[in-house]
């Protein structure tokens, strides 16, 4: 498992145990980041944090002992950022960035940059939180702790050959935690033998860790390789039985698999054994709501995707709540139904509360996207394209990749609607992780003549094996167009299927 909640930060909690026992000055060792606090229990804490957060990826056991940090130390500036990257719950996060960027005065100049580069992207200025990254990581481009501080946030804004350029150019061949972190990153595209690779060294660097086999189990299902994925998480539990993404994991590949109903019966095992942090409850919530959405169970899938948002509305986790109702609308078979809950979802997510901004302005953006393609749907172009204005606006002025990567996904389905597919081309390559660009997309390029291209994203589409509703919405039906004969999709007459 890749921790991608705060995962980032909390990397270099070791770079500050490490620089707090005091390295070397001399010209030869690697520079290190200042620790700046007073508090002589905090660099063996940090280490603590850092050894159970990312070695072992038990996330809730890092936030425990990185809120001891910031008691022992309330003016350490970098101890509350650290808290705000790494917390599974939303309002600790918003609350824990505030004192950081308060407090951030009190540090030395490189803990101000990384504090004011997540303050940044919090405020969705991506060229100045990139700029404050790249200084970050010139000051330390051979340090382990601080290439994959880079290497993570980088991954999270989908920059993936920016994110392995980071890696490989930094020497560092011997960190687990890169291992794990870059296996991820070669898969994300579909490098798979370079995972593989990785995931090998990984498991030989921590044989008795149930991470490992976890990691390996994730990113042999992302490769199709089903089985090979339920033994390595059979493996990660029977290391350690409380390993709780293993057992979800299982649960996620049988849905993959198809089998609905055996998935289900995986996932209500975990939900009874695990206590789980709020964020992973509701992920796994989603996902279990999704296997009706599989079986075209749409009555079902309502029921369950309200309790979520039920859950939700009643925690205050508005960002929460408006998402779920936003993935009821894209599967709902009526389009008035489809209107009503991204209306909900519009409304959760401007009236409620304990939500970065960031989180609530991406929300807003996947949330007119929806409306996009939905007035697309039902061809509404005046809608369409009133609302896709709206979202490009929004792109514009906000340097944040994922409400861009969400207005390229709504311009290449409308352009694919009035069959402008030379236009709809270079949008829908800006979305290329979401099954319902990647579908237009090998449209788009067998009817320009592009049958490379064409053939490409169909291998790419048919072979995504990710748990999301996306997934579940395209995959599986864009599989049996190919298997069936009688299909009568644009696609199927295409020579490079034959």
């Amino acid at each position: 498992m890749i921790s991608r909640t705060g995962a980032v930060v909390l990397a270099i909690t070791m770079l500050f145990g490490t620089a707090a026992v005091g390295q070397s000055d001399s010209e030869s060792a690697p520079a290190t980041l200042p620790l700046t606090t007073k508090s002589q229990q905090i660099p063996h804490l940090l280490e603590k944090a850092w050894d159970v957060g990312f070695d072992q990826v038990e996330q809730a056991k890092s936030v425990d002992i990185l809120r001891e940090v910031v008691k022992a130390d309330p003016n350490f500036a970098m101890g509350h950022e650290l808290l705000a990257q790494s917390s599974l719950d939303p309002a600790e996060q918003v609350r824990e960035q505030k004192k950081a960027f308060a407090l951030r005065k009190n540090a030395s100049s490189g803990e101000r940059l990384i504090i004011e580069w997540y303050q940044d992207a919090a405020d969705h200025k991506l060229i100045p939180a990139i700029t404050k990254m790249n200084d970050v990581l010139s000051q330390y481009p051979h340090d382990k702790w601080v290439v994959f501080m880079a290497n993570q946030w980088l991954t999270q804004q989908t920059q993936y050959e920016r994110a392995a350029a980071v890696y490989e150019s930094s020497g560092i061949t011997n960190s687990p935690g890169l291992m794990n972190n870059m296996a991820y990153v070669y898969a994300y595209m579909r490098q798979f033998e370079k995972a593989f690779a990785l995931m090998d060294k990984y498991i030989a660097a921590l044989p008795n860790d149930a991470n490992p086999q976890d990691s390996y189990a994730e990113i042999l299902r992302m490769a199709g390789h089903f089985n090979q994925a339920v033994e390595h998480y059979r493996a990660a539990l029977a290391i350690n039985q409380y390993f709780y993404s293993s057992q979800f994991g299982l649960a996620d590949t049988y849905s993959l698999m198809g089998d609905q109903e055996r998935a289900r019966q995986e996932y209500t095992i975990a939900f009874q054994e695990f206590a789980l942090p709020e964020l992973h409850r509701v992920q796994w919530k989603t996902r279990e709501a999704t296997t009706y959405v599989r079986e075209g169970a749409f009555k079902q899938a309502n029921q369950a995707f309200l309790a979520i948002a039920e859950d939700a509305h009643a925690k205050h986790l508005s960002q929460v709540e408006a998402d779920t109702y936003r993935q009821m609308a894209l599967y709902q078979p009526n389009p008035k139904m489809a209107v009503v809950f991204l209306n909900k979802a519009e409304a959760a997510i401007h009236q409620g509360r304990n939500a970065l901004p960031a989180a609530v302005q991406q929300e807003l953006a996947q949330i007119l996207r929806a409306r996009v393609e939905l007035a697309v749907k039902t061809r509404d172009p005046k809608t369409a394209h009133a609302t896709l204005q709206q979202l490009s606006q929004m792109a514009q002025s906000s340097n944040d990749k994922l409400i861009e990567t969400s207005y390229h996904g709504a311009a290449g389905a409308w352009f694919s609607s009035k069959h402008a597919y030379k236009e709809a081309i270079p949008h829908l390559e800006e979305d290329i992780s979401n099954p319902l660009s990647l579908e237009l997309l090998a449209v788009a390029y067998q009817q320009t003549g592009d049958l490379t291209g064409a053939k490409q994203t169909t291998e790419t589409l048919a072979n995504t094996n990710d748990p999301t509703l996306e997934q579940a919405l395209v995959v599986p039906a864009f599989r049996k167009c190919f298997e069936d004969p009688a299909c009568s999709s644009n696609l199927k007459s295409a020579s490079f299927m034959h």
